[in-house]
């Protein structure tokens, strides 16, 4: 073993002779020979190197000597010195080995052993450098395509004695594809060293890949027999110098320990370190895949592709995805970086829909091609395809069965079995058989790729139940899929754990019997190898779980059975132990004893298990979906109607027994209140039970506010409040539809007279504030205002001045509270008044006077009641800090996210658990390190709140073995101004969750989440980032990452979209989503202050292009319509705030996506440009030219080439326009970038050249940032504005009716002529209140027949005088030419130059009355009869 890492390191620069520099740059050879002898002893003295000294200078001097030096010695010495350096500093050289290494491949062409063989040595020790070949993959290739023998031979002998040192698992992918061919070559070269090298080199290669794949490179050489025989043996040669290798840098082996002489001795004790190591090394088989060229096959689709998919007549679909299948045959690994998105939509509809079974085969071998040619860039459209494949394996038919089954296999090579649980659940849940058979059999084939470690616990805990339920199914197929896929889960998890999820059959011998012999086939399927890591795997989840696992002192006194452990499983409820089946092994029977005898000794038999009035189910969600897609009557009325109260007694009496059903649905109250003791009971004992079944209980407690007896209303809101508790503690999710069916109805109740109905109200409120957060109840608070009652107006406002308190107004910015509650402190009933005004002062603590703003119109006096009571209160603006929030010295903000736990029996209300909390008491450390109970801490832990707190927590005893005290549980309320401690909060175990945000890095991470397919992970993401937009000295880490966030935002919408698509839930998703990014871009308010944000072109057109998507996929649906405003009003935000030379290149190169992918955008991405333009307007900052003409050029090439439209299409009109503001401003510096374009559109250089002229006709200077003139001291009489001859020939035509008939022969024939001025007259005149007799006019007019307009007595003095209150009259609008520096340039048409523009000054708009209005009508009346 080498000793250089026990080695000092020497810094040899100081130990260099004084006359060193002068003796190597001397001419003569022998001097120079003398200065790198003396280097060269000092490297071999020194065989560590100083790391901390730079030595580039005088590598760099050696390399020059290598390359140029005229004496074979002194280079001889110079490449010695270098492989000293290479060897001395090791990893440390690798900066130097890549320039180095081309100068060694020219200088091998020297024969002479004396250069030779230093320069072979310098080769290998510079190689060893490098972190990896590939790195130097040109140069090496440029070097075997030298003609020189010696250079190809050396060079190939150097790439195999680095790849002899290359474990299989390290192998340089990309430079072995590129070099097996040209070695190929070379087997077959003149020189026979050379073909001799080449062998060696290609057995290295064979090592390491295998020689499947070697052959598969080589082509034609592959299938010499005698060539490949060769590689082989030069393979072997490789693996023993690779083990040699090993053995030598492996540690030395300890001594061998003394055994018993029964024991035999190991077959390898005999043999040498390398042969060991060599006998040890397995041949590795690396996957082809990796080594085949990526293939677009979107580029290389048959013709007519697109038209012969959608062709009515099958043979021809059938003959197009033929081709395509044909395509990705012979070519099986695709280009990851295409766009597959419209190939897969098209493939999956025609899989869902088509009616000819060929073709539908034909198209899932489409997709099976796809997800084996892409891998896991397929796993964006697996969530999407997945669901259409489940549904067809309906068809029994072996013709497209079997296709579908390659299909979903591939599908899930791309992603994981718990990215497809839900749509695995949704198909076990189908009515058909076929379905729930090849679903099985799929869970089966997917079991058997997994182990203890591998499998999804959570999801596995869903399927089980299904598997259960398809025991029982009439089909027999069924039953045995299912069977199947529980013997496959049982081989993958072990028999114990096994057997606790199938307590429910366990006792069934028929069933066990059959699943362990399919457990057995699965056993022998799987062999002895994968057998024997399944169980290591078992048992190394099994090892800590044995440790860890502290036993209580006392246990309860009743029969215990040992439940076995399972691996990672979540823990199920303690009441419910392992039930072993009939058969199972038992222990031996003992002695008979006497019963006497037996009951002294053994303790009493548990009572017989009480059957539940409740049934757990997992149908909640199914209940949910359905009532989202409307298939159930929402639960939305002012009164209970029949037809809701019939659909809960049919939903209940799924899961209920009788007697408790004939007691929830009596008429007599008493017989409510013992059902509601029954249930409360039933929380104590199954409280799984009462979660399962919470939507519908709920549901049922918001019938019993309607009725008006004390008592009972007591005991509902006591049932609720266990109900929310439970939710709460077990961190459960609960719905929008949950929470919209209850908190409406349950705060009618905040308006009783009585005091102890109230303050049971505030506190489920409180809970739900936890579980949801403010920003979903606060919506209903608002509702809640509308109520006449002044007791639940006042309560409402309470919560919202809470909330407002606890969290700061940013969070509810978007709901506009300010300017509801304004309108209540003016209210009859003082409480309420009271209410408002307090609400309104905590918002002037955090928005200041922004908030008279937001408030809108106030009546003086209310104004004035509020702002004596910010006097009085001496509210500061800006003093706001949300009291969930507390600073901590130590580091940066503490950001808290849901964990998923599992159910937890809840603390019972009628015994003492005092025992139970001795391990359950929380501590934490004060400033002096001293640990302290928190005593009387409210658990107020949302699980979306945002704490700087340190998160801390024990479940031990102290060192001293001391007891903390229980803490005490007394509630304490959010309500009004008061003030409350918060108990810190669990960590998450959630995938998606940090411990807090101190860094860029951890804030990357977060953002990065942002894009997870996975809904929680994204959520809790966003809030993440949301809570540090809020905090003003840390907004700057996000705003920098600006770019990120969007993008992350992009693709979450895709998501989105197509979750939405699949009638899945998005609310909550996007609610975070839009609300973060309207925190990010400064607010609904344009506030100039703020800096733009920084955003690639290619990240604004992804941010467009997806919310514009988001708001036509979901605008048109009641659902979605809030959110498609939302996202409207988001995407005006976005052009405020980024910067404008960016912000205009990725709105054009979203305009060109939207031409080549997202036909439906278009229009909506068009309307974007006016907006942009006004920015231009406010801003004036100065635009990259070279980016803006690049990306129009681009739009041209698209629509004028590509898509082959006219120049007078709208978007291209709508394109000209927006470029001539950019030449405008810019000038001379458009033409130049231009000029810089490999390829410039036509259109583009012959636009630019045309305005460009035009602005020097008229002497227009370009408008640059720092030369604009100051148009605040303009009065509005001079200001000049641009209308084209059209508008102003219309105006004139009202104006001067005596000369209307020249007008109007003026007016037709250039709206004739030219197509564009025509759009615009039809919209001028359309805008126009007199438009429509203007165009009454113009169409009446035939100058053919000689038809003349006569203007007798049509003007008199009076109406012109009234019609001159417009502005004045232009005869000959082309003779006035505007100042040259506040003219605003605009083409008016195409075909016209723009000195024919219009230009009028802008008159002073005066109203004019109905009477006036009505004499003007009157006379165009009269110009039309004539």
């Amino acid at each position: 073993m080498s000793n250089w890492d026990y080695i000092d390191e020497v810094d040899i620069l100081p130990k260099l002779p004084p006359n060193f520099d002068e003796l190597r740059e001397s001419k003569k050879w022998q001097e120079r020979k003398e200065a790198l002898e003396v280097l060269l002893k000092l490297l071999t003295d020194n065989e560590r190197l100083s790391t901390k000294v730079s030595y580039a200078e005088l590598i760099g001097n050696l390399q020059t000597i290598l390359a140029k030096d005229a004496n074979i010695n002194c280079q001889a010495l110079a490449a010695k010195c270098i492989g000293k350096f290479a060897s001395g500093l090791r990893s440390k050289f690798a900066g130097f080995a890549t320039p180095l290494l081309p100068v060694i491949f020219e200088k091998m062409k020297e024969k002479k052993p004396t250069l030779r063989e230093p320069l072979v040595e310098c080769s290998n020790e510079v190689g060893r450098t490098m972190p990896s070949l590939e790195a130097s993959l040109e140069d090496i290739v440029a070097a075997l395509a030298k003609p020189n023998p010696q250079i190809k031979q050396q060079t190939v002998l150097f790439v195999g004695r680095q790849l002899d040192l290359l474990a299989p698992a390290k192998q340089p992918k990309a430079l072995i594809k590129a070099i097996v061919p040209i070695m190929g070559k070379l087997t077959g070269d003149a020189d026979s060293d050379v073909r001799e090298a080449a062998t060696t080199a290609l057995g290295a290669v064979s090592r390491l890949i295998g020689e499947k794949n070697v052959k598969s490179l080589l082509g034609d050489v592959g299938a010499d027999d005698a060539k490949m025989k060769k590689v082989a043996e030069a393979a072997e040669k490789s693996a023993q110098i690779f083990a040699e290798e090993q053995a030598k840098n492996a540690p030395p082996a300890p001594p061998a320990a003394t055994t018993s002489t029964s024991s035999p001795a190991p077959k390898s004790a005999g043999k040498s370190p390398a042969a060991a190591a060599a006998a040890s090394q397995e041949p590795v088989e690396a996957d082809p895949w990796d080594f085949l060229d990526a293939f677009d096959v979107c580029e290389k689709l048959p013709d007519g592709f697109d038209t012969n998919i959608e062709s009515k007549k099958w043979q021809e679909r059938k003959e197009a995805l033929e081709g395509l299948l044909a395509l990705m045959t012979a070519n099986p690994k695709l280009e990851p970086k295409a766009n597959y998105g419209g190939l897969v939509e098209k493939l999956q509809k025609i899989l869902a829909k088509d009616a000819n079974i060929n073709v539908a085969a034909l198209a899932a071998n489409c997709l099976t091609g796809l997800a084996n040619g892409l891998r896991v860039k397929f796993s964006q459209f697996a969530i999407s395809v997945a669901p259409t494949i489940f549904d067809k394996f309906k068809e029994k038919k072996p013709t497209l069965r079997d296709p579908l089954v390659l299909c979903i296999d591939a599908v899930l090579a791309t992603t994981n079995l718990e990215n497809l649980a839900e749509i695995i659940v949704e198909a076990l849940a189908k009515p058909n058989p076929s379905i729930k058979t090849q679903t099985d059999l799929f869970l089966q084939r997917s079991f058997m790729k997994l182990n203890s470690q591998t499998m999804p616990k959570k999801s596995l805990k869903t399927f089980i139940p299904l598997l259960i339920k398809h025991s029982g199914d009439s089909d027999s197929e069924v039953r045995d899929a299912c069977y199947a896929a529980m013997g496959a889960m049982m081989r993958a998890i072990g028999e114990k754990p096994a057997l606790s999820l199938l307590a429910d059959i366990a006792t069934d011998n028929i069933k066990m019997g059959k699943i362990k012999e399919y457990h057995q086939k699965a056993l022998e399927e799987a062999g002895p190898a994968e057998i024997a890591a399944m169980v290591q795997s078992i048992h190394k989840s099994d090892a800590p779980v044995a440790t860890s696992t502290p036993k209580p002192k006392s246990a309860p006194a009743r029969k215990v059975v040992e439940e076995p452990e399972e691996e990672n499983l979540e823990e199920e409820p303690e009441d419910e132990p392992l039930k072993l089946p009939a058969g199972g092994p038992r222990k031996e029977e003992k002695k008979k004893v006497s019963p006497r005898e037996n009951a002294e000794n053994e303790p009493p038999a548990p009572p017989p298990k009480q059957e539940l009035l409740l049934a757990e189910n997992n149908e909640k969600a199914q209940r949910i979906s359905d009532e989202r897609k409307l298939k159930l009557v929402k639960w939305n009325f002012q009164t209970p109607t029949d037809e809701h109260i019939a659909q809960l007694q049919q939903l209940l009496s799924q899961q209920a027994k009788v007697s408790l059903m004939s007691q929830l649905f009596h008429k007599d109250f008493k017989q409510h209140l013992s059902a509601l003791d029954s249930l409360l009971k039933l929380a104590d004992i199954a409280p799984n039970v009462i979660l399962s079944n919470s939507d519908l209980l709920l549901k049922w407690c918001t019938l019993r506010f309607f009725e008006t007896n004390p008592a009972a209303l007591i005991k509902v809101l006591e049932f609720s409040r266990v109900i929310v508790t439970l939710i709460q503690d077990t961190d459960t999710q609960m719905t929008q539809e949950e929470v919209a069916s209850f908190v409406p109805y349950l705060l009618l109740k905040t308006g009783e007279p009585k005091e102890n109905m109230r303050l049971a109200v505030r506190n489920i409120i409180d809970i739900l504030s936890n579980i949801v957060g403010p920003l979903k109840l606060t919506p209903m608070l608002i509702d809640g205002l509308k109520s006449k009652n002044a007791r639940q107006r006042t309560e409402c406002l309470l919560v919202i001045e809470s909330y407002i308190n606890s969290a700061g107004i940013i969070p509810l910015k978007s709901l506009n509270i300010e300017k509801t509650v304004a309108v209540f402190v003016g209210d009859k009933d003082m409480n309420v008044r009271n209410a408002a005004i307090n609400v309104l002062v905590a918002c002037y603590r955090f928005e200041g006077e922004q908030m008279w703003k937001l408030a809108g119109r106030m009546a003086d006096k209310d104004r004035s009641l509020v702002e004596e009571r910010i006097k009085r209160s001496g509210a500061k603006p800006g003093s706001g800090v949300p009291s969930g929030e507390t600073s901590r010295p130590g580091g940066g903000p503490k950001i808290v996210v849901p964990q998923q736990g599992t159910v937890v029996r809840p603390r019972s209300r009628t015994r003492d658990r005092g025992a139970e909390n001795d391990y359950n008491s929380t501590f934490t450390r004060n400033d002096d390190e001293e640990v302290q109970q928190q005593q009387h801490v409210p658990r107020s832990t949302s699980r979306y709140a945002l704490r700087e707190d340190d998160i801390s927590g024990a479940f031990s005893k102290l060192a001293n073995n001391s007891i903390l005290q229980p803490i005490a549980s007394a509630p304490t309320s959010r309500w009004g101004n008061s003030q409350q401690n918060h108990q810190p909060m669990k960590r998450t175990n959630s995938s998606s969750s940090i411990s807090s945000i101190d860094t860029s890095d951890q804030i990357q991470r977060s953002i990065n989440n942002i894009s997870s397919s996975l809904s929680d992970v994204a959520q809790d993401a966003l809030y993440q980032v949301t809570y540090v937009l809020n905090q003003p000295e840390q907004r700057h880490l996000v705003d920098r990452q600006a770019d990120l966030v969007f993008r992350a935002c992009a693709a979450q919408f895709d998501i989105m979209h197509e979750e939405f698509r699949a009638d899945r839930d998005i609310s909550g998703k996007m609610e975070a989503c839009t609300q973060m990014l309207f925190i990010l871009l400064g607010g609904v308010d344009q506030d100039s202050s703020l800096e733009p944000l920084v955003a690639t072109i290619e990240t604004i057109r992804s941010i467009m292009i997806s919310v514009l998507r988001c708001i036509i996929g979901i605008g048109s649906t009641e659902i979605g319509y809030a959110m498609a405003r939302n996202l409207n009003r988001l995407i005006m935000r976005l052009i405020y705030r980024v910067e404008l030379s960016n912000l205009l290149c990725g709105w054009v190169s979203a305009m060109t996506e939207s031409f080549r992918k997202y036909n439906d955008v278009t229009t909506l991405v068009s309307k974007l440009a006016s907006k942009w333009c006004d920015e231009l307007e406010k801003r004036r900052t100065q635009l990259r030219a070279s980016d803006v003409v690049e990306n129009f050029n681009q739009f041209y090439i698209c629509t004028l080439v590509e898509q082959k439209l006219s120049i007078d299409n709208e978007y291209v009109l709508m394109m000209d326009n927006t470029l001539e503001r950019v030449i405008i401003q810019q000038g001379e510096y458009v033409m130049d970038a231009a000029r810089r374009l490999p390829t410039p559109h036509m259109h583009l250089t012959s636009l630019i050249n045309k305005v460009l002229q035009q602005m020097r006709e008229q002497g227009i200077q370009p408008i640059l940032p720092g030369t604009l003139e100051d148009t605040s001291a303009l009065n509005e009489d001079e200001t000049i504005i641009i209308r084209n001859e059209a508008t102003v020939l219309v105006d004139n035509i009202i104006r001067d009716t005596s000369n209307a008939q020249k007008y109007v022969e003026q007016l037709k024939k250039i709206i004739e002529s030219d197509q564009k001025l025509k759009i615009e007259y039809l919209e001028y005149t359309k805008k126009h209140v007199l438009g429509e007799m203007v165009r009454e006019l113009v169409e009446s007019y035939r100058p053919n027949y000689g038809s003349r307009l006569s203007t007798a007595g049509m003007a008199p003095l009076n109406v012109l005088k009234t019609i001159s209150l417009m502005g004045e009259c232009e005869e000959a609008p082309q003779q006035r030419q505007p100042p040259p520096q506040q003219m605003n340039f605009e083409t008016p048409s195409r075909r016209e130059p723009a000195a024919a523009a219009q230009t009028i000054r802008r008159p002073k708009r005066t109203t004019m009355s109905r009477e006036q209005l009505a004499s003007i009508k009157q006379q165009l009346d009269r110009v039309k009869q004539q």
